[in-house]
């Protein structure tokens, strides 16, 4: 599991060296989260990273509104989504079976190293391209180290542990780790 977050985590940070962060601008066009809470923001997003056609909702809680919100004026949102969703449906752990979240069985409050360390996270991917942007342009709420079980086709599969945070009143992202 960690290796298939870690090949999609890789491959959407691909697609932001082609994009840039700057001030946020809420748009109609911005996606909104269904997750009330970081539990729902969890499973939503897994559901989005195991299933098909989920491009847009992976994209809401892995990256800032900012990096979104760029792709969408240069025009590289929805080639971004469309490639996001072609791939899924070619992944060979998505063909052999069904997964499902199952539940979380660790949850605890980030510590401020790893708060730091979110927004190192986040910094990086706007860096190059926002040189005079600072870690302290993130503002991390709350923010829990959570670790999950899930199943394929009904069966326990595996384990991983994610960071899900609240940046900047954006709602929930969540950092595979």
């Amino acid at each position: 599991m960690k290796k298939c977050l870690m090949f999609i985590t890789a491959a959407a940070l691909m697609c932001c060296s082609f994009s840039s962060c700057e001030g946020k601008a809420k748009g109609k066009d911005a996606v909104a989260q269904d997750g009330n809470d970081y539990e729902e923001a969890l499973k939503e997003c897994f559901n989005a990273s195991f299933g098909l056609n989920g491009g847009k909702i992976f994209y809401s809680y892995m990256y800032p509104d900012e990096i979104i919100d760029k792709m969408k004026a240069d025009g590289s949102y929805d080639t971004f989504v469309k490639s996001y969703n072609e791939q899924q449906s070619m992944r060979p752990d998505l063909t052999d079976g069904v997964y499902e979240f199952e539940r979380i069985t660790a949850s605890k409050e980030i510590n401020e190293k790893q708060e730091n360390a979110v927004k190192e996270y986040f910094l990086s991917l706007c860096t190059d391209y926002f040189p005079g942007m600072k870690k302290d342009d993130f503002t991390v709420g709350k923010g829990y180290e959570v670790s999950y079980s899930y199943l394929k086709n009904g069966q326990p599969d595996g384990k991983d542990t994610v960071l899900v945070i609240s940046l900047n009143d954006q709602g929930w992202k969540i950092i595979a780790s």
